[in-house]
Formats: structure tokens, C-alpha cells, sequence
């Protein structure tokens, strides 16, 4: 079976509305801790290659402070941003779907959908039209 001779095609058609919500909370939380990794690795680097008037563990102390702070600020910037009314996203989902095959492919698919595991969990309906693609159908005309 080639992939000419196979069409899986969407059916079932229906507009879902998603609000992608991450909560500002949460990522400023998450970025507050990457800030303080970076944070902390700066001030190692800083302490091992510049002279400073403090002593290293002061350096390391600061560097987690500053990478918290620009690192709250960061991901409560973006949360507020991503988190804004206006950011709905619209798409059209298909409810079931497909397989059209020629009709001298038909017990080829049919195998290969009786195997497929992907496929055992209920979501999916197994379905096979024997019906001849678009591409042979404009070849045959």
C-alpha cells in the first residue's frame, strides 16, 4: 500500500473555543526559580573570574536575590500578557475520522486498522471507505 493509493480525511466537523490559561501565579513561580539558578550560576562565574570586595558566598547570595527578583518580574510580565481576555484561540476539530483507500486496498487497510494500538482506546472509530483518492480520480479523468 503507498501512501497515493490512502486519504485520512477529518470528518464530523465542530469549532471548539480554547482559553490556553497558564496561572500568572505559576509562572511567576517557575521563572522566579529559573532567575535564581541563572542567578546563582552568574555569581559562581563572577566569583571565580572578577575580583570582588565581598567574599564569594555574599556574591552567590546576591546573584540568587537579583535572579528571583528579574525573574518573578519576567514570568509575572508574561503571565499578566499571556493570561489577557482577548487571547482565545478558535479551531475547528474533527470528531471522528476517516481512512478512504481504493477498493483493491481495502483489505490491506482493514489489517493494518485491526492492528494498530494507537487506536484501542475508545476515542477513535475504526472506519474504512472503499472509495478511489482524488489523485487517481483527476489521473483517470
Amino acid at each position: 500500500m503507498t501512501a497515493a493509493n490512502l486519504e485520512i480525511v477529518g470528518a464530523g466537523l465542530r469549532q471548539a473555543t480554547r482559553r490556553r490559561t497558564v496561572p500568572a501565579v505559576r509562572l511567576t513561580l517557575v521563572s522566579a526559580a529559573h532567575g535564581a539558578l541563572l542567578g546563582v550560576l552568574a555569581a559562581v562565574f563572577v566569583t571565580l573570574v572578577a575580583e570582588t570586595t565581598l567574599n564569594g558566598l555574599a556574591v552567590v547570595v546576591w546573584g540568587f536575590v537579583y535572579g528571583v527578583l528579574v525573574g518573578a518580574l519576567g514570568g509575572l510580565f508574561r503571565g499578566l500578557v499571556r493570561n489577557r481576555p482577548e487571547a482565545v484561540t478558535t479551531e475547528v476539530l474533527p470528531t471522528r475520522y476517516e481512512v478512504r483507500c481504493t477498493a483493491e486496498e481495502l483489505s490491506v487497510a482493514q489489517t493494518l486498522l485491526a492492528d494498530a494500538a494507537d487506536v484501542d482506546d475508545g476515542r477513535v472509530e475504526r472506519e474504512v471507505i472503499a472509495d478511489a483518492p482524488h489523485s487517481q480520480q483527476k489521473n483517470a479523468a
